[in-house]
């Protein structure tokens, strides 16, 4: 995409959504004044701290030190990058995007398969509420206790006992055979060819992805159709919308929560997640079929997540579980902790009979996941008189400790004092001395140094922060806020400043914007300036250089744009006075040399202060 269509797709989405419209699906809005407020979801909002103006369309939060337009709101809430956020945006407002070589590949297509699993979703889900041909579903439903609020929020739906009945119902629309068989809706018989639904019979869990689009569904067989299916659970195909390795099911009811309280917890089936929610337990989803993957801790980190919860069945396999997942979590910075659940429940039957307050005491009880490890391999050892038992248990446990990140992060200073303090209890725990401990640990981490320097680094789920305005020089702050308030001054402005002139990366990188939109003669206004830009944390500190320069107002603008010009020629005076006396503690210079660089430095001071040159006689 050439760089001015790029700028004119973002004004056609940007005049077509409006930013009020946008944040208000996501977070109740009142006006205040000629800005509207709402609790910001990113912290624990009492006092509604996020503001929208719908004037300039920007928003903000200064607790979270987030803002900015349209695409900077969607980038915050779906952790994407700004390409993701335009295509999202873009796909709202009915817009088509295209790169240089034409119309993205297959993205009609795409689009279209998206659509089908949409229209798909709709009709399941009004079998169910709806259809005689449902009357057995909504009884087992009822039976396990799932509500009706319930089946709304998750969209729950049916498909009948029958070979064609989704393929009969999408004859009259746009969803031919080999779509639905792209999205997974419907199977192709290896006998006769036919395509046939492929979850008749079945109870139907819609999954959905980051950006809450249908993509899957899970399908739970009724019990009097058992006999003849021997899969209880199937989960849609991998196609080209899903994969289950890169989703959680419920993610999307659950991830508002999920921002806030960081912490999600994971349990094994559909019902697990629902009926969770239902009892107020709003941050569970569940795995689709699947242990816990590399790119589902991706997927977490990204939406927030610092911790996940593993709710597992406490028999052999359930332990097995946890001793697999260990060996992926303990290369990550998530914090996993453990939980079995007692007397072989699960916890759709858990929360049923004994209530979300006991449940929640299980995860308020959860334990790290390596002193979980250390439970398992301890269990029935004595560590003072088997020594052979107790120094494989140690092995293995410090095995699994050294292959953690290095502890030169950001949160590396709590992660180092809680290695440290494992091995200290480890030390205890195996009655050694701690320095034979941390020694064994150093060995055992320098042998994974190799290995750990190869691994693939998780992409990073820390919102941009955004730049911060209290960070920039006063120089920096007034040149901005001057551009702001009046950007017919950046011509001159721009003849007496060099890029040399400012620290900030971000100042700099929006400075050099609009020089490049200057010599193309176009507007350096603030909206288009703000779309111009794509990076999130400089739209953040444009939104809050525009706040502060709009406080001040444009009385006093002028004398502000010559003292800043001023201050420019007597930096660029500075400079040049140091560079000329650097040159003077040169000893290869001749006296004429010399002389004559002096001379050169006087004459500037006398211009500067006013000052006539001296005449003959």
């Amino acid at each position: 995409m050439s760089r001015a269509s790029a700028q004119e797709i973002k004004e056609q989405i940007q005049q077509s959504v409006d930013i009020v419209d946008l944040v208000g699906k996501h977070i109740d809005l009142r006006r205040q004044g000629r800005q509207f407020v709402g609790l910001c979801p990113w912290h624990d909002d009492s006092r509604p701290s996020l503001q929208v103006n719908p004037e300039r369309q920007t928003w903000k939060c200064w607790v979270c030190n987030v803002g900015g337009d349209i695409f900077s709101f969607v980038m915050q809430r779906e952790r994407v990058e700004f390409r993701e956020a335009l295509q999202i945006l873009a796909e709202q407002a009915g817009i088509q995007l295209q790169t240089s070589g034409g119309p993205a590949a297959g993205g009609a297509e795409k689009q279209t398969l998206y659509s089908a699993m949409a229209w798909a979703e709709q009709q399941f889900h009004e079998c169910l509420l709806q259809s005689p041909l449902a009357e057995s579903a909504r009884g087992y439903l009822t039976e396990r206790g799932i509500s009706l609020e319930s089946i709304h929020q998750y969209r729950l739906g049916f498909a009948p006992d029958q070979w064609q009945w989704l393929l009969d119902r999408a004859r009259s629309t746009p969803y031919s055979e080999s779509v639905l068989e792209g999205v997974g809706l419907v199977a192709r018989s290896p006998q006769s060819g036919r395509c046939y639904d492929r979850f008749k019979g079945r109870v139907l869990f819609p999954i959905r992805d980051a950006q809450r689009r249908p993509v899957a569904l899970g399908g739970r067989i009724l019990p009097e159709l058992s006999a003849d299916q021997p899969a209880k659970y199937i989960n849609s195909p991998e196609t080209r919308l899903f994969s289950k390795s890169d989703l959680l099911y419920g993610l999307d009811v659950v991830r508002d929560t999920l921002a806030r309280q960081k912490q999600l917890v994971v349990v094994e089936g559909y019902t697990d997640a629902v009926i969770a929610w239902q009892f107020g337990l709003l941050n569970v989803a569940a795995v689709l079929g699947t242990a816990l993957g590399p790119r589902h801790i991706q997927l977490l980190r990204r939406l927030g997540a610092d911790r996940v919860i593993l709710v597992l069945d406490g028999d052999e396999a359930g332990r097995r579980r946890a001793s697999e997942i260990l060996e992926l979590f303990v290369g990550q910075p998530m914090d996993l902790r453990i939980v079995t659940i007692p007397d072989q429940l699960d916890p759709c039957d858990f929360i049923l009979q004994r209530g979300a307050e006991a449940f929640q005491g299980l995860l308020d009880a959860s334990v790290d996941a390596l002193e979980h490890k250390i439970q398992l391999l301890t269990v029935g050892v004595d560590l003072l008189r088997d020594t052979h038992r107790s120094q494989q248990a140690l092995e293995e446990l410090l095995r699994i400790m050294a292959r953690a990140p290095r502890v030169d992060d950001a949160d590396g200073g709590v992660r180092k004092i809680r290695q440290q303090q494992l091995l200290a209890r480890l030390a205890r725990m195996f009655h050694l001395e701690d320095t034979e401990v941390r020694g064994r640990f150093a060995a055992m981490r320098r042998g994974s140094m190799a290995a750990t320097s190869r691994r693939t680094p998780m992409v990073s789920t820390a919102t941009s922060a955004g730049a911060s305005a209290e960070r920039l020089s006063p120089f920096e702050s007034e040149l901005l806020e001057i551009l702001l308030l009046d950007p017919s001054r950046f011509g001159p402005i721009a003849e007496a400043l060099e890029l040399d002139d400012l620290i900030d990366p971000a100042v700099i990188a929006i400075y050099q914007i609009c020089r490049e939109r200057h010599h193309r003669h176009e507007s350096l206004d603030f909206e288009q300036l703000l779309l111009a830009i794509d990076d999130a944390s400089h739209k953040l500190l444009l939104v809050r250089m525009d706040e502060e320069a709009r406080s001040k107002g444009t009385a006093d603008l002028e004398m502000r744009c010559h003292d800043l010009l001023d201050g420019i020629a007597q930096r660029r005076e500075l400079e040049q006075r140091r560079h000329r006396l650097a040159e003077l503690d040169q000893d290869h210079l001749s006296e004429q040399q010399e002389l004559a660089i002096l001379q050169q430095h006087f004459q500037r001071l006398r211009k500067r202060h006013g000052i006539s040159a001296p005449t003959d006689g």
